[in-house]
């Protein structure tokens, strides 16, 4: 099935219909109680679905969503552990683009969430959450209530959310939450969280005297512009350079920036380059070094834009250190929205010119002023510079899938290299791949939109739950998720399988399993070596096989359809495209890959 087959997937693009409430006809449609208001003003904001692990703490507002607001806007997508529900929201919110929410329980159900909470934070994805909590009247808690509940219960993420409340009485809950929902859609973005008391939740209000609240007069911050001598001081340094380099970064997320990068480095005939785990550029322009990344120790001029680490990615670069550091230009919103308790807001970034603005405005800005003064002639000599870098590259990539395709166990070239066969004509997303033994020039991106990074903060477990709410987001769109999953990554999180089966969300999931949590087994060797120890014995603790977990079944028993695992690698093509036509017709297909380590 290819192509207009997509369509063969639910017409509508919605989840499907399995958690209709009955008996709803005689109910009044004003709200009577505080989380009744709340949950009007979530479906006025634009949330259509809410991730939740149950918790007795937010009965109240479980309860208006599905006997007051019939479960949608927003619809409850059911969640087997809090991390899962946080993550969902996080995949949902960043290929959507669009509001998420999720709902988990108080102390003890925010302790599971923290740490996607954390990604969510420094992936800079808007998310409002909303917890149970309380009572905070002590001569209304029960005795649960006592151990699951705390002064105050936000602080517990405080350092890696943009904004907290613990709103009372109820009738501020939705002040609370305008407030909240602006500041996760402004700039830069992140999730908030908003405490909720239960017993507030559940006490009857005057549905008359509840406040209105106007939204046009409440809504996110609109972008950051650029400073127009900062524009220009960047345009000319950028005309003037010997080799100038563009490297894109989190402006992948938006499918305006390939458009305006494209412009901008044909202007200058520069050489481009995307950040690690981002695409933003097209894989066969003539000018993406992606396959010829030592560019960078060369160029003597960088445009960063969006860049979340650019001295990190110039350090894996630098050469012996004899020449001149390359002048740099900052596109981005730079240390706005910082915060010290992770050492992630402590990088330093080294700049010649920053300029302050939201990404695509900033471009576009940028591009125009590049327009006005740069010259053809010069920006063809850049290029055909660049263009025998790049050939080189490509024929060093291409020597190494010629190597390595007949692998066994399979290689990472054959498991993206069948992958893309298979899905290269449908409508895809790629939500999820295999990072650092990714093989640049294999995959055609078509530019920015098309593929969507890691969790953010590098928290294993974060891409099952991720990539449902992608493919939730995926589907909405009239397109697939398909994604790569390490086994350990996956094994933390499977139960996030059952969601998008119980949902109807397809998707195609690979499980890329080397049967090790092997990024460590490299650290352990490493080590040894420094220490004059024997390094064989790097894979002792990392290894997941004796037994080895059969993860085809494991997905079946959550009503995936499922093939695996596969040790063969002719025999990998038929397997994907079997998956493939699985998830066009609307279901979730897993295929498990023994591959290399």
């Amino acid at each position: 099935m290819r192509g207009n087959d997509t369509n063969a997937m639910r017409e509508n693009h919605s989840v499907r219909a399995v958690e209709s409430p009955k008996g709803l006809e005689s109910f009044k449609s004003v709200p009577t109680h505080g989380s009744d208001a709340l949950v009007d003003l979530l479906g006025d904001l634009g949330y259509k679905y809410i991730a939740i692990n149950p918790g007795s703490s937010f009965r109240g507002l479980h309860d208006s969503i599905v006997n007051y607001h019939a479960n949608k806007d927003p619809k409850l997508l059911l969640c087997l552990h809090e991390e899962i529900a946080i993550a969902l929201a996080h995949g949902y919110a960043k290929v959507g683009r669009t509001p998420a929410a999720a709902a988990i329980h108080d102390l003890v159900g925010l302790m599971h969430a923290s740490m996607a909470v954390y990604d969510a934070f420094l992936d800079q994805v808007p998310m409002v959450i909303l917890g149970g909590s309380g009572p905070r009247d002590r001569f209304r808690r029960r005795p649960i209530d006592w151990i699951h509940s705390a002064d105050t219960q936000a602080e517990l993420i405080r350092s890696y959310v943009k904004w907290d409340d613990e709103p009372t009485p109820a009738s501020a809950f939705v002040y609370s939450l305008v407030k909240a929902h602006q500041i996760a859609n402004s700039a830069p973005f992140g999730p908030t969280y908003i405490s909720l008391d239960c017993a507030l939740q559940e006490d009857e209000v005057d549905g008359s005297k509840q406040p209105v609240i106007e939204l046009e007069l409440h809504q996110p911050m609109p972008p950051i512009a650029a400073n127009p001598d900062a524009v220009r001081a960047a345009a000319l340094l950028l005309t003037s350079s010997s080799l100038p380099l563009v490297i894109g970064g989190r402006v992948g997320r938006s499918p305006e920036a390939t458009a305006l990068l494209v412009e901008l480095v044909e202007l200058l005939g520069a050489a481009y380059l995307d950040d690690r785990n981002t695409v933003a550029f097209p894989t066969d322009h003539p000018n993406n070094c992606n396959a010829a990344s030592e560019v960078i120790a060369d160029a003597d001029v960088i445009l960063s834009v969006d860049v979340v680490d650019l001295p990190s990615l110039l350090a894996r670069n630098q050469r012996d250190g004899s020449r001149e550091a390359a002048r740099i230009i900052d596109l981005s919103i730079g240390d706005a929205g910082a915060k010290s308790w992770s050492n992630s807001s402590a990088i330093a970034r080294p700049r010649k010119i920053h300029i302050l603005a939201d990404p695509i405005y900033g471009l576009s800005e940028l591009n125009k002023a590049v327009r006005e003064i740069s010259d053809p002639q010069v920006a063809l000599e850049r290029s055909e510079v660049i263009h025998v870098r790049i050939a080189k590259g490509r024929a060093r990539n291409q020597t190494a899938i010629e190597k390595h395709w007949n692998d066994s166990p399979i290689s990472q070239i054959r498991l993206v290299g069948e992958l893309w066969n298979a899905v290269r004509d449908s409508k895809w997303l790629l939500l999820l791949r295999n990072t650092r033994s990714w093989p640049e020039g294999i995959w055609k991106f078509g530019g920015a939109a098309q593929y969507f990074g890691d969790s953010g903060g590098g928290g294993v477990g974060y891409g099952p739950g991720a990539m449902v709410g992608g493919a939730l987001a995926a589907m909405e769109q009239g397109k697939l998720g398909v994604g790569i999953v390490g086994d350990g990554d996956f094994l933390m999180a499977s139960s996030a399988l059952w969601t998008a089966v119980h949902y109807g969300i397809p998707m195609l999931m690979v499980i890329n399993d080397n049967n090790s949590f092997y990024n460590d087994e490299p650290h352990q060797a490493r080590v040894a070596t420094r220490r004059g120890r024997p390094k064989e014995n790097s894979w002792i603790g990392m290894r997941i096989d004796d037994p080895q977990i059969d993860l085809a079944s494991l997905a079946r028993s959550y009503g995936c359809w499922a093939d695996g695992p596969i040790d063969d690698p002719d025999e990998l093509a038929a397997s994907l495209k079997a998956a493939l036509e699985q998830a066009l017709a609307g279901n979730v297909a897993v295929v498990h890959v023994h591959t290399a380590r």
